[in-house]
């Protein structure tokens, strides 16, 4: 009995110890098209909160810092808990993984060209997903709505070469 107590107190105290670890989920890869504050990064329809606990590295292993997220960069996410039920969604980036293959690194350049040739002024920001590359036509499709008015939505096509805009279509099929 006595050896016993000793092991149950000390089982006990280790178990109260741990805390249940929350998962790291795996997000979209998307485009940063908002830096919404120093601490947030809008990717696709998500914005990712980016706290002292979020890591942030290139896919060659370099570790980067908040102010290296530019718009336009390829990032792979990684998050923990729920996305909240808000338009755009909201959670904890745990790490943002800045792709810097050359397929991406040419996505990005494309992207920033694409949200500065969208921008009517400086305060005027996008959600884009959908990005799908179509090889045999050599155009990106992408969905983009504004910020400021969700419900106006519409698609592009882009050039791949160029990064010019070649077609825009309203999802009001105007």
């Amino acid at each position: 009995m006595r050896v016993f107590f000793p092991i149950l107190l000390l089982s006990m105290f280790l178990l109260a110890g741990c805390e249940e670890e929350a998962l790291i989920e795996i997000g979209t890869t998307g485009f940063i098209t908002q830096i919404v504050d120093r601490d947030e990064v809008l990717i696709g329809d998500v914005i990712f909160r980016i706290s002292d606990e979020t890591q942030i590295s290139n896919s060659n292993g370099k570790v980067l810092r908040k102010s290296d997220l530019q718009i336009g960069m390829k990032i792979q996410p990684y998050y923990i808990g729920n996305l909240s039920d808000t338009f755009p969604s909201r959670c904890d980036a745990k790490l943002l993984r800045v792709l810097k293959d050359e397929q991406s690194l040419d996505e990005s350049k494309m992207m920033k060209s694409v949200i500065y040739d969208l921008r009517r002024n400086e305060d005027e920001h996008f959600i884009i997903t959908n990005v799908i590359h179509k090889l045999a036509e050599n155009v990106y499709e992408m969905d983009v709505m504004r910020r400021s008015n969700v419900d106006l939505g519409f698609s592009i096509t882009v050039n791949e070469g160029t990064y010019e805009i070649l077609y825009k279509k309203s999802k009001n099929g105007g």
